[in-house]
């Protein structure tokens, strides 16, 4: 469920509570302390992910750094799936890696209410979307944080003029069916999608 219903009028906020499809109430929500954890996850995901990259970067250049996307990432979050013993991805609104980056129906529903926030005026910090559904007879928390494109990101995910020298060409090699270029700085790039049961 998303939380911005603590955020309207009493009457408004029970007319958004209505709203939500039956399933999503199976199970009572996550608490502020499971929501806390979700969060910090996602946060070390992303740190760390962003200082991997930019070493990188510096060390590599853009089309040097493409592998720091296409292996470190998912070890981070499988690391971190270890850990915590969730599922944890990262998906995107245009599918870059088809194998690890593909949404499945609910994180493609995430990806449309997060696009949807970005687009009415949220900030790219604030922007995340969850639901608690019954799964095997369990309360589960799926989570999604967006992933709003920078315009540094534009080196690898930009239009093709805007292509760093030799991303389209490491591009080709490492990702063939590759879709994610052609984005502009503020657009929806995707998400961090968790999974946990509660």
């Amino acid at each position: 469920m998303r939380h911005l219903t603590r955020h309207l009028p009493p009457l408004m906020a029970a007319l958004a509570v209505a709203a939500v499809p039956v399933s999503a109430f199976a199970q009572q929500a996550a608490s502020p302390e499971q929501m806390q954890a979700t969060r910090a996850v996602t946060g070390e995901l992303l740190k760390t992910l962003s200082g991997k990259l930019q070493a990188s970067m510096k060390e590599n250049g853009p089309a040097g750094s493409i592998t720091v996307c296409k292996t470190i990432a998912p070890e981070i979050a499988m690391g971190l799936a270890d850990k915590t013993g969730w599922k944890i991805t990262r998906v995107g609104t245009r599918v870059r890696n088809i194998d690890m980056g593909t949404p499945n129906v609910w994180q493609h529903k995430a990806l449309g209410h997060l696009n949807a926030d970005l687009k009415s005026g949220a900030k790219p910090e604030t922007l995340e979307w969850s639901e608690v559904v019954t799964e095997n007879g369990k309360p589960t928390l799926h989570y999604a944080k967006a992933i709003v494109l920078q315009t540094q990101c534009l080196a690898c995910h930009g239009t093709t003029a805007q292509l760093a020298p030799g991303v389209a060409d490491k591009l080709k090699t490492d990702y063939p069916h590759d879709a994610a270029t052609g984005y502009a700085p503020g657009q929806l790039r995707g998400a961090v999608v968790i999974s946990r049961p509660l």
